[in-house]
């Protein structure tokens, strides 16, 4: 099957899951609106070019949210697929699952779990759980700031190398700001530092809604690793235009 019509099957299957899993949540949320809610979106994007080259491109991400009380429950899953004259270009996936404690209004504690696979990383998978302490340094109707900070443990594998298992360090910042009732900005940084490699992921995005639950959005993401093969470049960089999906308090 050519890569593009992989490609396309890879797009529906996940637009199938996503709005299965849209719909359970609005059918858990309506059962016990007083104590705890949902929330969540999926992006999609795709492109095919033919003529005297054929390309094509799929991308999507997934995220859902959950709230109980002091605790929140966050799962996240992306995925790129890209080819150009039947050969793959791009075949990256990350998935993260983590966990909130509110301690009070401003401050929590977290831990996560997340998990790699770039197939022109030179890493066969990056696998990391960390555990620590959130802040909110602003929090307003229009956006917020807050910032993680703990230890943590990864196993990883260099596709030519052993499986290599080293404490870390993870920080992370969000930020997010509502530019006017229809625009919003959002900045994810996150920093997974070990002794053998430092992971960086920037992802930078700006949303414009079409209607309540469809937006548009516009995103940026660079992968950084300090320590790649000596083929591999260090840095990796990614453009996408997205239709969104969301539901819930986004």
């Amino acid at each position: 099957m050519p890569f593009y019509r992989k490609s396309i099957a890879i797009f529906l299957v996940s637009s199938g899951t996503a709005l299965l899993l849209l719909s359970t949540a609005h059918a858990a949320e309506n059962t016990d609106k007083k104590t705890s809610s949902w929330s969540g979106s999926a992006e999609l994007g795709a492109s095919v070019s033919t003529g005297n080259s054929r390309t094509s491109n799929v991308n999507g991400k997934l995220q859902l949210k959950y709230e109980s009380g002091p605790w929140s429950h966050r799962f996240k899953l992306s995925s790129l697929q890209a080819s150009e004259d039947g050969n793959s270009t791009a075949n990256r996936t990350v998935g993260e699952l983590s966990t909130h404690y509110d301690l009070n209004p401003r401050n929590y504690a977290f831990d996560t779990l997340r998990a790699s696979h770039d197939a022109f990383s030179g890493y066969s998978y990056q696998a990391t759980i960390a555990a620590g302490l959130g802040h909110k340094l602003w929090v307003s109707d229009r956006g917020g700031l807050g910032v993680e900070a703990g230890p943590g443990y990864r196993r990883s594998k260099l596709k030519d190398g052993p499986a290599e298992n080293n404490l870390i360090g993870l920080a992370k910042g969000d930020f997010s700001y509502k530019i006017s009732e229809t625009a919003k900005f959002e900045q994810t940084l996150l920093v997974l530092g070990g002794a053998a490699n430092t992971e960086l992921e920037s992802v930078s995005g700006l949303s414009v809604n079409l209607t309540k639950t469809m937006a548009l959005k516009v995103a940026y993401t660079v992968q950084h690793n300090t320590n790649v093969p000596a083929d591999k470049k260090k840095t990796d960089t990614f453009t996408s235009v997205n239709l969104v999906y969301a539901f819930g308090d986004n």
